[in-house]
């Protein structure tokens, strides 16, 4: 056998590995054999000879098929050829992904292999295990400041700070995150910041700075709990929130202010562009502050749960003098927590941004069809403008 030559190097070594880009934008694979495609699969973390990781690999594959027709393809005259349904052995797509850019065939596998590799990451995001509990530790952090009042909404604790609407965010689904992953570069579930998100509405700039003092003031956000590369401030201008804050008076309250005046200081302090970091699939017209705080999430350990229930069954029988022996309930007391920081999008926004954004540019409904068309033209490289073979 001849050995392969060391060059030229493949694209997976000049645009991956050195390159840093991602691995689902790659035009091929290089595995020409059902040997090489196991082997691929093994070392990708599935042996395709155990029963459940097959029956796993399958799924993902029948699900991948669904979200390209029901997604990707909607609103085109494209359809997955028929022979891409149907598989009976997964390991064919790895070789027919070897074919492109050369075959139909081998176009189209590479795009249903996109989607399963990002599947493959969500499925296996140990936090969306627990999403259900790391949500209520998150949002009770909030919810215990929240209050209602003869029809209004207030932050309440040292002092009130009104609001015109809160919103929770309390999952991605799978289409979603499934759309957020296909354009984003690193392509990984743990890159997804807004699993979990509260939105903050207020009246006016004014009171957008409000609500982040409270919560700071409040401990409800920590400084150190932020990521700072994921900060997004769309409204304020800085230059002009310091110069202004420079000439205030001692002891100012901003309760004091004439609705006129509050206006005409908002319009002041209103952002005029939207400046560096802007999402790209966000309209200019969007305005919030937003950004990625970090909380530590406290779990049972696993071993705590499987003990817990074996000292509830032998209750329920009776024999105590087993679960005493085993020392049951001191080893639950020894089982450690399981920790992690968990992160969660804030956004703070006004009233008249936050109206825009029920329709229009900034609507959600554009975003996610922004998205839409920026995962359909990853995943379908070489498929949209495809040439006849």
């Amino acid at each position: 056998m001849t050995p392969a030559p060391l060059f030229p190097l493949p694209p997976e070594v000049t645009r991956v590995v050195l390159g840093g880009g991602s691995p689902i934008d790659l035009d091929s694979l290089a595995i020409h054999s059902r040997e090489a495609a196991r082997d691929f699969a093994l070392n990708y973390g599935y042996d395709l000879g155990i029963a459940a990781q097959r029956a796993h690999v399958m799924r993902v594959y029948e699900d991948a098929l669904d979200f390209l027709e029901g997604v990707v393809l909607d609103g085109t005259d494209l359809h997955v050829p028929p022979g891409l349904g149907g598989l009976e052995d997964p390991l064919d797509l790895l070789v027919w992904a070897s074919e492109r850019p050369t075959t139909h065939r081998g176009r189209w596998a590479c795009a249903l292999l996109r989607v399963m590799h990002t599947l493959f990451h969500v499925d296996h995001n140990i936090n969306l295990r627990s999403l259900p509990e790391i949500q209520r530790q998150v949002f009770s952090r909030y919810d215990r400041f929240l209050v209602r009042e003869g029809g209004r909404l207030l932050l309440r604790g040292a002092y009130d700070v009104p609001l015109v609407a809160v919103e929770r965010k309390e999952n991605k689904d799978r289409v979603s995150m499934l759309l957020k992953m296909l354009h984003k570069p690193e392509n990984v579930a743990e890159t997804i910041y807004d699993q979990i998100g509260i939105r903050f509405v207020a009246e006016d700039h004014l009171g957008v700075l409000m609500v982040i003092r409270f919560l700071l003031d409040h401990h409800v956000l920590m400084p150190t709990h932020i990521k700072p590369s994921r900060s997004r401030n769309l409204m304020i201008d800085l230059q002009a929130l310091e110069a202004w804050m420079q000439d205030l008076p001692p002891a100012f309250c901003i309760q004091e202010l004439s609705p006129e005046r509050r206006r005409e200081l908002s319009a002041r302090l209103a952002l005029k562009s939207p400046g560096e970091g802007q999402n790209p699939f966000s309209s200019r017209d969007y305005a919030a502050v937003q950004f990625t705080a970090r909380t530590l999430i406290r779990l049972p350990s696993p071993a705590t749960r499987a003990l817990e229930t074996l000292q509830e069954r032998l209750q329920t029988m009776g024999d105590t003098e087993v679960s005493d022996l085993a020392r049951i309930p001191e080893l639950i007391q020894e089982t450690e927590e399981f920790t992690f920081f968990f992160a969660h999008e804030v956004q703070v926004m006004e009233s008249s941004g936050f109206q825009s954004a029920q329709s229009g540019p900034a609507s959600h409904a554009e975003y996610k069809q922004r998205q839409r068309d920026a995962a359909r033209r990853r995943v379908l490289q070489g498929i949209l403008q495809e040439e006849p073979c």
